[in-house]
């Protein structure tokens, strides 16, 4: 059975939302942001930290957001003293642990853009898992870093 939980931007919403996630599937997903970018940009980044509370490990399968054509899990890796992104087919979220979304490490790859996006905007984001369920989380548009991307796909 699908179950669909929406998380807003508002922070006693996101708490709120967050706890009944914490008791529904015991997962729950902290400060989700999307990197600022040009509005010529063909992809942009998506970070977050993502807590497993249950007992047993949770596996991050997909992702897709209406607001892009093709989303998808990646990991930044060092080959050859080069950064280079690398399409992950699933992320395990330990029982009782934590994995960061951060830039140089994993990422959620938002491609072809259906519109230009500026900080303050909202985009939402469903994260798939491998028991079926799907979390809906909505990411605050920031500022840009200014940091370069190599937006080569390894897959």
């Amino acid at each position: 059975m699908k179950k669909a939980i929406s998380v807003g931007l508002g922070v006693l919403g996101m708490l709120a939302a967050a706890g009944a996630m914490a008791a529904d599937m015991g997962i729950m997903v902290m400060n989700p942001w999307v990197r600022e970018a040009p509005p010529t940009a063909r992809a942009l980044a998506g970070y977050m930290v993502v807590m497993n509370h249950a007992d047993k490990e949770r596996t991050l399968v997909g992702a897709s957001s209406p607001s892009f054509g093709e989303v998808m899990l990646h990991r930044t890796v060092m080959e050859e003293g080069m950064a280079k992104m690398v399409h992950q087919h699933a992320i395990a979220i330990p029982a009782g642990g934590e994995v960061t979304f951060e830039p140089n490490g994993y990422h959620i790859m938002l491609m072809q853009p259906k519109q230009a996006f500026k900080a303050g905007d909202a985009i939402e984001v469903s994260l798939q898992f491998q028991n079926g369920e799907v979390l809906t989380v909505t990411h605050e548009v920031r500022p840009g870093a200014g940091m370069a991307m190599d937006h080569s796909h390894h897959h």
